[in-house]
């Protein structure tokens, strides 16, 4: 965080940063993509969490065409994803204290890799180490590279 990083953006704030216009922001929060705080005087704010998730729902509408309705869907999915995540993570850590750390040795044949969670909201893989398909060792992910730094604007 920089000390020049505001704590709260306001509406019109929030568009110039992501580069789209406070009226996509009000479209945002109408469709219920997105609900802001209140902020001094009852003004309508984001926080840094809020401004990541604006910034997910430009990508996926302004620059992957994708309708409201279906950014809302994807939201949604990415949400449930990241909770079966932890729930995984939560089910690794459960079978190794009940029945040892080498229960990935007994359990599955030689040579195969104890089942780490390689998932995350900007993608998967299955339980083994991840590989990078050389298309994608630029560090792009699906859904459009890593967020602008709040104070900057999307390209």
């Amino acid at each position: 965080m920089s000390p020049t990083e505001p704590e709260t953006y306001t509406i019109e704030q929030a568009g110039e940063t992501l580069g789209v216009s406070a009226a996509d922001i009000r479209s945002y929060i109408e469709e219920g993509l997105v609900v802001p705080r209140e902020g001094p005087g009852g003004a309508a704010v984001f926080t840094r969490v809020q401004m990541r998730r604006l910034w997910s729902i430009v990508t996926l509408h302004r620059d992957l065409g994708i309708n409201l309705p279906g950014v809302a869907a994807v939201l949604q999915l990415r949400e449930q994803f990241e909770q079966v995540r932890r729930d995984l993570v939560t089910l690794v850590e459960i079978v190794e204290r009940e029945l040892g750390p080498d229960v990935w040795d007994r359990l599955w044949p030689e040579g195969r890799p104890r089942p780490d969670a390689h998932i995350s909201v900007e993608g998967f893989s299955d339980l083994s180490p991840p590989s990078v398909p050389e298309d994608s060792a630029n560090g792009d992910n699906a859904v459009g590279g890593d967020p602008p730094s709040p104070g900057g604007t999307c390209t």
